[in-house]
């Protein structure tokens, strides 16, 4: 059969479009391979971190962390008189930055006039640290008036970045029932919340871990407190080594049922701060200038591997926050007299070192 006229032309047009029409939808293919291998390939080199660390306005989550909470390595201020070496030394405040110190609890001394625990606090704030307040507490009989006028204080100095504060110390230790305390913290607490600007409030700073007095606490506390806290020894000075050691994993216990405490009073977790630790409560400085002879604090095999053993099991753990008893003045400290690294304090550094900065760092490979 002869083609009509023009049929011819027709056809060309109609395999030209057909050819095309391929062309084009083999390179959308092949288009589409290559971001999904580009995409694969971004997938493979970047780790995202589970969860950011803390920062200063904001508490932990109840999310575990791949790495140690920065606020592990915090410390405490001795403050025993005006001539603290923390207010007094610039050099003490650069080692201090030097050791990576991300928090520091400063006791109130009613015996101090208000502007050396002002200078203490500004001593805070020059070094990048977040301050920890005690407040003097229920053992105070002028504490609602004593203790506004340090929050009044560090209002001026902090400003609205977060300030936590804790209500009194270790009071258990000095007779003070349970009951009483939270009775204190319930018609305290309100009114100092009121006054701080940006304050988080913890308690109830026991001395040791007490289910009882947390379960007391935890039920009756009106506010509910922002975070826990209580202190953690493993020792005295006049026991072996080996016991300092061993007790330390009592305070995985100790964690364990706090959580637990939490869970069946409150039905939820809060943040829990060690807020002194150490290994001996009980080791002091004497008329010599020096600690007891305990063959321990001055042992570098001892202190390198108790310290490391103690941070790796708060971490662990998922503690929040801790401070170290304490960073100068007293027999177990960071840094000297003489503005140098003690055994701890060098110890600690390398630790932030490995459980923070460098847990950091290989988050992203």
């Amino acid at each position: 059969m002869r083609p009509l006229a023009g049929s011819s032309r027709t056809l060309q047009r109609r395999i030209i479009l057909i050819v095309t029409s391929i062309a084009l939808a083999l390179l959308v293919v092949v288009g589409i391979l290559v971001v999904k291998v580009a995409t694969a390939d971004k997938q493979t080199t970047v780790a995202h971190p589970a969860t950011s660390t803390p920062t200063q306005d904001r508490l932990a989550s109840s999310t575990p962390t791949a790495q140690a909470s920065p606020l592990l390595f915090g410390t405490n201020l001795g403050l025993f008189t005006a001539n603290d070496q923390v207010i007094t030394s610039p050099a003490t405040r650069a080692l201090m930055q030097q050791i990576h110190i991300r928090i520091v609890r400063v006791p109130m001394r009613t015996k101090l006039p208000n502007e050396i625990e002002i200078q203490a606090v500004q001593a805070v704030k020059s070094i990048g640290a977040i301050p920890l307040i005690v407040l003097t507490g229920v053992r105070n009989p002028h504490v609602l008036a004593d203790d506004s006028r340090m929050i009044q204080g560090v209002n001026s100095v902090f400003g609205s970045s977060l300030v936590y504060y804790e209500f009194g110390n270790e009071d258990d230790w000095n007779g003070v029932t349970i009951t009483r305390y939270t009775n204190g913290w319930n018609t305290l607490i309100p009114q100092f919340k009121h006054l701080a600007l940006n304050g988080k409030f913890i308690g109830p700073v026991s001395y040791e871990y007490s289910h009882d007095n947390l379960t007391t606490f935890l039920q009756e506390a009106n506010p509910r407190p922002d975070v826990i806290s209580w202190h953690e020894y493993t020792c005295s000075y006049k026991d072996p080594a080996s016991s300092c050691l061993a007790n330390l994993d009592r305070w995985t216990t100790h964690i364990t049922d706090a959580r637990e405490v939490m869970q069946n009073t409150l039905g939820t977790p809060l943040p829990i701060m060690i807020t002194e630790w150490n290994y001996a409560a009980d080791q002091s400085t004497q008329h010599n200038g020096l600690p007891f002879d305990d063959e321990k604090y001055n042992s570098a095999s001892f202190m390198t591997e108790w310290t490391t053993k103690a941070l790796r099991t708060l971490a662990a753990n998922q503690v929040f926050a801790s401070m170290q008893y304490s960073v100068t003045n007293t027999a177990l400290p960071l840094i000297t007299f003489h503005d140098t690294l003690t055994i701890q304090g060098a110890t600690f550094q390398s630790l932030y070192q490995t459980m923070v900065h460098e847990a950091s760092r290989s988050q992203v490979i």
